[in-house]
């Protein structure tokens, strides 16, 4: 049982990052008006195209074929009526390092998150930030490693994940690897081990979400602001223009999509004006406020197994309620 959990999780990961690429090439290819000649390097994305395609079912591929038609129409559109005139004439997928610099021909903002560049007639360039799901729901900000966060704010994150887990791990006399803790607590799914270690979890989670709403606390307010903009928002500088996309739906509802211009967007707005605030929510989240308005919540969690898998942070959508 323990082998055919991981499998499923694995397959899970493996099946969302194949989905995603799907979506994004048949997003590149139906934005160069079906026309492979337009895109970058097409051979070799064909291939990518060709190699994904192999590896899911059929629905998935429809499923993204789909909500990536979706997508392209509302890019379109919205291109249209904001600046950029005539046709798409190149089309790059910028799934490889370095892509987006050449395209463009110069230094790239930090933390674009550009997935398919779009060049027009006036060789304007708009980058499109694709996302999809099947879900009606909004879809989050960003998932940051709890490393790469507590590097950008100067703060020590990782010594209470280890401290913390070290002193659990040898109290419950765990396995020494992640990977053998991960199967071991899986195993014994409905001991006192296991629901032992879902609470030291919980409680290793609420220690680093105290730290890092104790250091947001003491930082200036300018400060806090470039940090939410530049490393949860994507949106701190923005060349090469970019608009965040999400295609919706399946082949047994219908397809959709929205699309977020971070610069109008109505958070990104309170986040550039307004005061913020921080606040603890539930027992590992600290919520943020602009003017009194729900932004974001930061959100510290396990990709998987509490002791047994990596701590993470992912910054959810928090509206205000209507």
């Amino acid at each position: 049982m323990k082998k055919i959990i991981e499998t499923m999780h694995r397959l899970t990961e493996t099946s969302n990052t194949l989905g995603a690429d799907i979506n994004e090439i048949v997003f590149a290819y139906l934005a160069a008006g079906n026309d492979w000649g337009k895109i970058h390097n097409s051979e070799e994305v064909q291939q990518a195209l060709d190699a994904r395609k192999a590896q899911v079912s059929p629905e998935v591929y429809d499923n993204q074929v789909g909500r990536a038609r979706a997508m392209v129409q509302e890019t379109l559109e919205w291109a249209a009526a904001n600046g950029w005139e005539g046709e798409v004439t190149q089309v790059w997928w910028t799934a490889r390092p370095g892509v987006l610099a050449q395209a463009v021909g110069r230094t790239i903002s930090r933390g674009n998150p550009t997935d398919v560049l779009l060049q027009f007639n006036d060789d304007e360039f708009l980058g499109v930030s694709a996302k999809s799901t099947k879900s009606s729901g909004d879809i989050g900000f960003k998932n940051p490693g709890v490393g790469s966060i507590a590097t950008a704010l100067g703060i020590d994150l990782d010594s209470i994940i280890q401290e913390e887990s070290a002193t659990a791990i040898k109290n419950l006399d765990l396995p020494s690897t992640a990977r053998a803790r991960k199967l071991y607590l899986q195993a014994h799914g409905n001991d006192m081990t296991r629901a032992e270690a879902e609470k030291i979890g919980r409680r290793i989670l609420g220690l680093l979400r105290h730290r890092l709403h104790q250091h947001l606390t003491q930082m200036q307010e300018e400060d806090i602001r470039t940090h939410l903009l530049q490393y949860w928002m994507d949106a701190g500088e923005n060349y090469p223009y970019y608009i965040k996309v999400t295609g919706r739906g399946t082949t047994n509802t219908s397809f959709s999509a929205t699309l977020v211009d971070p610069i109008q967007d109505e958070q990104y707005k309170a986040l550039m004006s307004d005061e913020i605030t921080v606040d603890p929510i539930g027992t590992d989240s600290i919520g943020v406020y602009a003017g009194g308005k729900r932004i974001m919540k930061m959100r510290f969690k396990y990709e998987s197994q509490k002791l047994g898998s990596s701590v993470k942070m992912s910054g959810d959508s928090w509206k205000d309620r209507k």
